[in-house]
């Protein structure tokens, strides 16, 4: 828990946002490059740090993003600004996710066109091979080698950012969905016990209405039976005499 007032809490989760956007520009762009003249180990290096960069930003604003929820919850002037950021924030996941497939993808087809050029070679070191020949193709496998390998990491490492971001799409959308459901569930069982209680309350007061009306019936009943009485016993009176 951070301790963060509401509107602090507001403002850092649209500015990592915002800046989960740019970083999402620039690894767009850098994404067009790979299998491009600019491919080399410093563009590997800006990938992988923006990538992990990015998915270090999305983790904490996942975190803010669920004491949001939770005080959204319980301070309804918040919600409508915590349904506006989550709907942005997945919308910058969606595409931050998508830069890294499209990355990883396009590392795989390095990967496979530098390993079948390893394979050619390796059929070239042949017996009878001009020893310069000989030389400059083992120089340009161990090349090969180091590429692939290099690629093999950064496939690798991509690929666990993918799952990375899958998981904090899952995590989102399970404080979204746990939270909404508990304050609609509150809410309905809130309403569903108020109408229990006034349901209850019409119920006391037509019991105690029938019960009233019943009394008085009775009440009524002992009046009529005893002037009947007395009517009865008046007239054996006067017959008597």
């Amino acid at each position: 828990m951070s301790f963060l007032s509401p509107d602090t809490l507001l403002q850092q989760v649209t500015e990592n946002v915002k800046t989960l956007g740019n970083n999402v520009n620039e690894l767009e762009r850098l994404v067009e490059q790979i299998g491009g003249p600019a491919d080399d180990n410093h563009l590997n290096d800006l990938l992988n740090d923006l990538v992990h960069g990015s998915n270090v930003l999305s983790k904490r604003t996942s975190q803010q993003l669920k004491e949001l929820v939770a005080i959204s919850n319980e301070q309804r002037q918040y919600r409508v600004s915590r349904e506006r950021l989550v709907n942005e924030y997945m919308a910058v996941l969606n595409r931050l996710q998508s830069a890294q497939r499209r990355a990883a993808t396009k590392e795989k087809a390095q990967l496979r066109n530098v390993t079948q050029e390893d394979e050619h070679l390796s059929h070239q070191e042949q017996p009878g091979v001009d020893p310069l020949q000989q030389v400059q193709i083992q120089e340009q496998r161990r090349a090969n080698l180091m590429e692939i390998r290099e690629r093999k990491e950064a496939l690798n490492q991509l690929e666990q950012d993918i799952s990375d971001v899958n998981q904090i799409f899952k995590d989102l959308a399970r404080i979204v969905h746990e939270q909404g459901d508990m304050v609609d569930s509150i809410e309905a069982n809130v309403e569903h016990a108020s109408m229990h209680v006034s349901q209850g309350h019409v119920n006391v007061q037509q019991a105690l209405h029938y019960q009233t009306k019943a009394r008085q019936k009775k009440i009524l009943l002992s009046v009529f039976c005893i002037a009947l009485l007395l009517i009865f016993g008046l007239t054996f009176y006067l017959w008597a005499r």
